[in-house]
């Protein structure tokens, strides 16, 4: 998320009464080594509600206290006192993020008191944390929770990576190919080769200067005059295959495919070298050299199974009330997302929400926009009547107007979002061991193709 909230504490003091005395502040590492920080407010007491702030994913292990979130001053102001952990995973942090979390519970009531109630808030892979903590039983009462831009596919966005990651070795053989691992996932970089320093992967400079085969094959980071007509076909190939239209995007997702893949897999502590991903039978027909070259993996069950179950949100989130909400041109975590929220939370229980955007971004809400989704769901869990589309635009705009936050106010009532399946080739519905999604899974038309030189099928089981 870009935007913060210089400006926040004095529209606080618009929507409640003003802030009383200085907050107190705990910071410190958790048995488990995660960082943790609290912030709670002086009339907060044991019984009260805390918000529990996800933060988005990063590549680079914690060394302090983690960020209470853009919206740390309002929340404050409004007498919530705001909780955050680093977890102790760095990247896709979901295989230990909820226990990260109770233990991050457990440190706030020893320091501080026992909550009533906890609101899950966060962005992007902090998104995704936020909608699986409503659904975690033997919590705190969950009764909103507030997710912008969420990774709500969970293991199924890492399909798209291997797809992009294996289309690489197609376009890019001979013409700048990608360090190959250790058998049995050659696919997959070594982790002595994957950076802890790249953050969230969207430096492209840095993602080109830790994977020197990036300019080589598509000259994306090269000056135009310096990028020859076989490199713009190349990289023209593999955007077009994986629907991103934006360079910079393009970048980060070969980062992912490349790097963040790579600790998924290989890390001991997430699938330990084993393989979750089944590329045999996927259509990649739309672009028949890959479809034809493209290697066709077997997943091992017991990875698959791992990944989905960490990774997997699945819509049992009690009477909680979610509010979601997504920018329209976001090619990270794409605005399809969203159709699992849709598909998963009952329409009582859930707004989500489109922001209409020039400019492609990943989660690039103005401050007037994070301000309204969080109001509606503040007040709607708190008992008033069900927001629309069209109440965060009417309060974004007024809150814009005061002066006190910028805007510019862009909820689309209308918006029309590409489905995940269009953008995110689904895979065989034998492959998928956990059937939460199923109806994100749909069968390929296409036949498994038969093993040969360039279409062959690997097993990645140990």
């Amino acid at each position: 998320m870009r935007w913060n909230l210089p400006r926040a504490l004095a529209l606080c003091l618009l929507l409640v009464s003003p802030l009383q005395a200085m907050a107190r502040v705990y910071t410190g590492i958790a048995p488990s080594g995660a960082w943790y920080q609290i912030e709670v407010p002086d009339q907060w007491r044991a019984g009260d509600t805390v918000v529990l702030f996800q933060h988005g994913f990063d590549l680079k292990p914690a060394s302090n206290a983690p960020s209470l979130g853009p919206l740390r001053e309002v929340m404050l102001a409004e007498g919530y006192a705001v909780a955050a952990t680093s977890y102790r995973q760095r990247g896709w942090a979901l295989f230990t993020a909820i226990a990260d979390n109770r233990e991050l519970l457990d440190v706030f009531t020893q320091k501080v008191g026992a909550p009533g109630e906890i609101v899950p808030f966060g962005g992007s892979m902090g998104g995704l944390i936020a909608l699986r903590l409503a659904e975690t039983r033997n919590l705190p009462p969950v009764r909103g929770a507030y997710a912008l831009c969420p990774a709500a596919a969970g293991a199924r966005l890492w399909d798209a990576a291997i797809d992009l990651r294996l289309a690489w070795d197609v376009v890019c053989h001979d013409a700048g190919d990608l360090p190959r691992g250790d058998e049995p996932l050659p696919w997959a970089l070594n982790l002595d080769l994957v950076p802890d320093d790249l953050g969230d992967l969207t430096d492209d400079d840095g993602v080109a200067r830790a994977l020197v085969a990036l300019n080589r094959c598509t000259g994306v980071n090269l000056p135009s005059y310096l990028r020859n007509d076989a490199m713009q076909r190349r990289l023209d190939e593999l955007m077009a295959f994986s629907h991103i239209t934006d360079e910079h995007f393009f970048v980060t997702n070969v980062g992912y495919a490349a790097f963040v893949l790579a600790d998924v897999v290989r890390a001991p502590d997430k699938l330990g070298v084993r393989n979750p991903f089944t590329t045999a039978g996927v259509d990649y027909g739309s672009d028949p050299v890959i479809d034809a070259g493209i290697a066709r993996l077997v997943a091992d069950p017991g990875a698959a199974i791992a990944l989905h179950a960490a990774s997997d949100f699945r819509g049992a989130v009690g009477s909680a009330k979610i509010v979601s909400m997504h920018t329209s041109r976001d090619q990270l975590v794409i605005p399809g997302n969203e159709d699992f929220v849709r598909d998963l939370v009952p329409p009582e229980q859930r707004l989500v929400a489109i922001v209409d955007e020039d400019t492609p971004t990943h989660c690039g809400f103005s401050e007037a926009e994070g301000v309204a989704g969080w109001e509606a769901l503040r007040t709607w869990k708190d008992g008033a009547p069900q927001p629309d589309v069209a109440d965060l635009q009417r309060a974004c705009t007024t809150y814009a107007a005061s002066g006190l936050v910028d805007g510019p106010c862009r909820f689309d009532a209308d918006a029309s979002v590409t489905p995940f399946d269009a953008v995110v080739r689904p895979r065989p519905v034998a492959a998928l061991v956990v059937p939460a999604h199923s109806q994100h899974a749909r069968p390929p038309i296409a036949a498994p193709m038969p093993a040969s030189s360039s279409s062959r099928v690997r097993s990645t089981e140990p």
